[in-house]
């Protein structure tokens, strides 16, 4: 019994230990941007008046934000945010207001990618997001 429970602790400690070394802490912000355009094409810098008065977001919480669309809907964001529970609840209003302009996209923007990677979180709205995030995750 001893030998059982003993045998228990150590899994989950190497558990532990394995899980932590797979953490991502810092995120490659170009390279991400380049995967994610290469598969968007044509995306344009969002206007930081649009995202603040018309959409709500309080750009003084985010140490970086690329903020992109395209003229078909799709969408990235890369935010790096100094309170990502308040940021995190802006892009969810944000992108409720979108949903209210665009409709015939609620379908994709309802299966968004929504992520953390270390310090940063990660918006895509496309047919194809999951796809895009896979690659994202194959450079970490």
């Amino acid at each position: 019994m001893k030998r059982i429970a003993l045998g228990m602790i150590i899994l989950t400690l190497i558990t532990l230990v394995v899980g932590c070394n797979n953490t991502v802490s810092e995120l490659n912000v170009t390279e991400t941007q380049k995967i994610i355009e290469n598969k968007l094409k044509n995306t344009e810098v969002v206007d930081e008046e649009l995202l603040e008065d018309v959409y709500g977001l309080d750009l003084s919480k985010m140490d970086v934000h690329i903020i992109k669309q395209n003229s078909e809907g799709d969408l990235y964001a890369i935010i790096k945010a100094t309170d990502k529970a308040s940021v995190k609840n802006d892009m969810k209003k944000y992108f409720e207001k979108v949903e209210n302009y665009s409709p015939e996209r609620l379908e994709i923007l309802s299966n968004r990618v929504e992520k953390e990677i270390g310090d940063y979180l990660i918006y895509i709205v496309s047919e194809n997001a999951e796809n895009i995030y896979s690659e994202i995750l194959k450079t970490l």
